[in-house]
């Protein structure tokens, strides 16, 4: 017996976005709804403030098959307050200057 993966079968992996943003009010609650809507799941996320923003990084991963992961960063780069976002696939580490914010306090 043999294991076929289809084309369309993915790995389980994680992705991390930098997120620049106006400011935190408001923009990680729009930025989570997107995520679990679009199919990914939030795994991790950490905020800096700087300068006269706020930068975030969110590391997802898929939740089915199928999920673009262009294309949700696109769709977060859309939302209100977001000026740029940035793509670094696969990236694991947690740098030591950003603080995590637990779930509780997002929402």
């Amino acid at each position: 017996m043999s294991l076929h993966l289809s084309p369309n079968t993915r790995r389980a992996t994680i992705e991390t976005f930098t997120i620049e943003s106006d400011d935190v009010n408001g923009t990680l609650r729009r930025v989570w709804t997107v995520i679990e809507q679009r199919g990914w799941s939030v795994r991790s996320l950490l905020v800096e403030e700087v300068g006269g923003g706020v930068e975030t990084r969110v590391q997802v991963s898929p939740t089915g098959n199928g999920r673009s992961i262009e294309t949700l960063r696109l769709q977060i780069e859309r939302l209100h307050n977001v000026r740029r976002v940035k793509l670094e696939r696969r990236s694991r580490e947690k740098p030591s200057r950003w603080k995590e914010i637990p779930h509780a306090a997002v929402i």
